[in-house]
Formats: C-alpha cells, structure tokens, sequence
C-alpha cells in the first residue's frame, strides 16, 4: 500500500530534514546563516550545506549575490505549504481520533445556556449563534457556558461545515516621499481599484499612506500589525486592501507569505502600483 505523504515526512528523516531546512529558512530569509540551522535542527553544518546543494539543484532553494543569502523559489515555498497543509490535517485527525476538545468563540445573539445546542453562523468573518432552527445555520454545537446577547460564548462537539470563504489582500503600492509621495500618486487610478476590489478592511503604513487616505477621505481599519492582521482578515472571508510605499511591499509579502506558512493558509495577494504613469 502506498503510503500517504505525511507519513513519508514523518518516516523519513532525510524529507523531515529537507522540511526543516524549508521551513527555517522561511522565517529568516534572506538573512540565513547555515549555522543557526544546524544549531536550531540539531545536525552537523557540513551535513546542512549537503541539503542547501541539494535543494538548491531541486528548484527549492537559491543564494543570492551575498553570503548568508537564501530564499526560497516559487516552487520552495508552495512545496513548504503543502507540506505544512498535509501535516495539519494529520495533527487534526489524531485530535479527532482522540477526541480532543477543540473550543469555538463565537458571539451569541440570545441568551444561552451551558449545555444548550446552538446554530452557528458567519458574518463579516465572525462567528454567531442562533436558534438551530433558524434557515441561515451552518452548524450547530453546545455551549460551554452561558451568555447574554452580545457576549462571547465557546462552543464545542461542532456537526456541519462552516462556510468560511477566503478573502484576497490588495497591496497598492505608493510612491516614496524622494518619487514625490502623494502627489505623485493616481488618486482616480486608487479610487477605481477601491470601486472594483470593494475591501472590508482597509489598512495603511506610514505617512504617504497616511497622506492619501486624507485625500480619499477614508478611514483606515488597521494601522499596526498590517500584515498579521491581514491575514488573519483575510482567513475569515474579508478582503483587505492595504496602502504601503514601494520599498516596503517586498517585506510585506514577505511576512505574508510567513504567516500564509505558519496558519496553513494560502491566502492569494496582488499587489497594484499607484504612481502616475508619465
């Protein structure tokens, strides 16, 4: 019988290696000494420089002009998602199978008791409980404790599937203050791709996009912690649209495509330029 893949990454401590490897150049690319990594996985630093050749010469890794400097390709990091997607549904099943309690917050629209099986529902990325009557049920589950209208109440021994959709991230990328900040920026180019993409989020970075929300009279949801926070949005079904000036964005997509690893999750991201064309 073949066996399934996260059973071979597990099984074989050459692939779970080759994982490791992935996984912590990942989280300090493009800064990444081998050493850390053979401190951090517990093998000699002649035996990581092995696997760098090797996955360098499978697609998954590069080096950059600079000592110390490797990233992931393309193919590298959907390789690492993959990976990390296949092993949360192992974990996920031994939980079932041990019958591990999972608590789901939600925010109840009635008073309910401890005990008391609820319906559950999705609205702007939240979870809300109502009468398991009720036609817009998703799921039902028992609570764990009791709550008023409007307060938070934790569910467990969950039966349906939650309808949760992921939502997309829009990065418009603006022009620094030395390319003229924003007043170089194409404000109707900005308000139509604010029309088109309809966020449920908006978050900004830094003064320039600071600038242009005051100019768009706009109101910024998030303004610390952007790319954590955009994922996380992101992963509840909204669309988030961030401003962030152009040397910046690289960093961005960075951290979301660590946080994407870190959750599992493969949020889609596109980023936009809003500098005017001359």
């Amino acid at each position: 019988m073949k066996r399934q893949t996260q059973d071979i990454l597990l099984r074989d401590k050459g692939e779970f290696t080759k994982f490791q490897i992935l996984l912590e150049v990942m989280r300090h690319q493009p800064h990444v000494k081998q050493k850390d990594i053979s401190d951090t996985i517990g093998i000699t630093i002649q035996a990581i420089s092995k696997y760098f050749k090797k996955l360098n010469k499978e697609g998954l890794l590069e080096a950059g002009s600079e000592r110390a400097d490797y990233r992931l390709t393309p193919k590298g990091k959907a390789t690492l998602r993959e990976e990390l997607k296949k092993l949360d549904s192992y974990v996920k099943s031994i939980k079932n199978e041990l019958k591990i309690d999972h608590a789901w917050i939600a925010i109840a629209t009635l008073p309910v008791k401890t005990g008391e099986q609820v319906g559950l529902i999705t609205k702007g990325g939240i979870f809300y409980t109502v009468p398991v009557n009720d036609t817009n049920v998703e799921s039902t589950g028992i609570a764990t404790n009791d709550a008023n209208s409007g307060e938070d109440i934790g569910l467990k021994d969950l039966k349906g599937k939650i309808k949760l959709k992921q939502g997309k991230i829009l990065i418009i990328k603006l022009p620094s203050i030395r390319k003229g900040g924003s007043r170089t920026a194409d404000i109707p180019k900005i308000k139509q791709l604010i029309e088109e993409f309809k966020p449920d989020r908006i978050g900004v970075m830094g003064a320039v996009g600071r600038a242009i929300i005051n100019k768009l009279e706009l109101k910024p949801d998030i303004e610390f912690g952007i790319s954590h926070s955009a994922v996380i949005a992101a992963s509840r079904g909204l669309n988030v649209l961030v401003f962030i000036v152009g040397r910046m964005v690289n960093k961005m997509i960075q951290e979301i495509d660590t946080q994407n690893m870190r959750s599992a999750n493969d949020i889609a991201y596109e980023v936009k330029d809003a500098k005017i064309i001359e």
